[in-house]
């Protein structure tokens, strides 16, 4: 009866050796949002909000274009009805650029070297968009709302003392020029990008990222990074009526 007892005890300390919890570090952050990404909890739904943090077991679904970047450096593109958990995509055991990395220089697309970034000093703790942002947020341009400033979410609402990024900066060097990834405008000028097929993604120098859509042709304005997922093409509009192609999947470096 010991014997039995002992072997027993055995056996499901080894069952509890072998479950492995999981990490309650975020592990991604969603770059861009071209419509409302939801996390799902049981029956209740909550929309992520752009620069937010994720975590492994974060199940999200997507009701239009988006991408996710993984703190390794993968991204992982999603298209409406796509639905994800955060810890089980391919691209979150990367550790680099999943996309290969281009510069535009001298009027044309050329090879470059992966940009290295610090990742998760981009991205903030809040994970869902404030209630203070929630009004025609599905219907609307309000859902672009830069959600995350300099100075928290003064400008979304009265009650802001619990919303909004309170954590300090990282020191320098690893600053950046804002606190976090956004979603926000793109700003007036510089090239202008075309969509022929798909999406692509635009990231400015103040952190601020939109979803570029289809058959729509867009200033770039201050944007210093452009994403153009596997399958997707975008023709690049220059000075002097210059027109260049870009293929996906490229991290194409503008700046």
């Amino acid at each position: 009866m010991a014997q039995r007892l002992v072997g027993c005890l055995l056996a499901a300390a080894s069952l509890v050796a072998g479950c492995k919890e999981r990490s309650d570090k975020p592990i991604a952050g969603l770059l861009a949002a071209g419509a409302p990404v939801v996390r799902k909890e049981g029956k209740a739904e909550y929309t992520i909000a752009v620069g937010a943090q994720l975590l492994g077991d974060v199940k999200l679904t997507a009701t239009g274009p988006a991408v996710l970047e993984y703190f390794g450096g993968g991204l992982r593109f999603l298209e409406k009805g796509d639905t994800l958990e955060v810890g089980d995509a391919d691209e979150a055991k990367l550790h680099g650029s999943n996309l290969p990395s281009y510069r535009w220089a001298d009027g044309g697309v050329q090879e470059a070297p992966r940009a290295l970034r610090i990742v998760a000093a981009r991205y903030t703790n809040v994970q869902v968009t404030p209630k203070s942002a929630h009004e025609d947020a599905y219907s609307s341009t309000q859902y672009f709302v830069a959600f995350f400033t300099p100075n928290g979410l003064s400008r979304l609402g009265s009650d802001t003392k619990h919303e909004g990024p309170h954590q300090p900066l990282p020191a320098p060097p690893f600053r950046p020029k804002v606190p976090f990834i956004h979603a926000g405008d793109l700003g007036e000028g510089g090239l202008v990008a075309v969509v022929e097929d798909g999406f692509a993604v635009a990231e400015t120098d103040d952190l601020a990222t939109a979803v570029l859509l289809e058959g729509r042709e867009v200033p770039l304005g201050r944007t210093v990074r452009l994403l153009v997922p596997d399958g997707a093409e975008v023709t690049l509009k220059g000075p002097g009526g210059v027109e260049v192609e870009v293929e996906g999947p490229a991290d194409v470096r503008l700046r």
